[in-house]
């Protein structure tokens, strides 16, 4: 099981958010990025650049979620 720690939350309006979150396990760990859009989708990034990209409509995230709940199922299992 992993554990997973916010590191840093950037606030881009009031209800959208950029969260840097590190999943880490007894070996090893790896840092994600998380936009967070009014709390209805979670677009989860593996890297800085996929995150910047998808907001110049280049790319598309890694994952996404449509709760909280799923969000934290997700990095409390992801394979590191």
């Amino acid at each position: 099981m992993n554990t997973f720690t916010a590191l840093h939350t950037e606030y881009l309006r009031p209800s959208r958010t950029i969260e840097t979150v590190l999943v880490s396990n007894e070996k090893l760990s790896q840092v994600f990025f998380i936009y967070n859009y009014e709390g209805n989708s979670f677009r989860v990034f593996k890297n800085h650049l996929d995150l910047i990209l998808f907001f110049q409509d280049k790319a598309e995230s890694d994952f996404e979620f449509g709760t909280e709940t799923a969000l934290d199922g997700f990095l409390g299992g992801v394979v590191i």
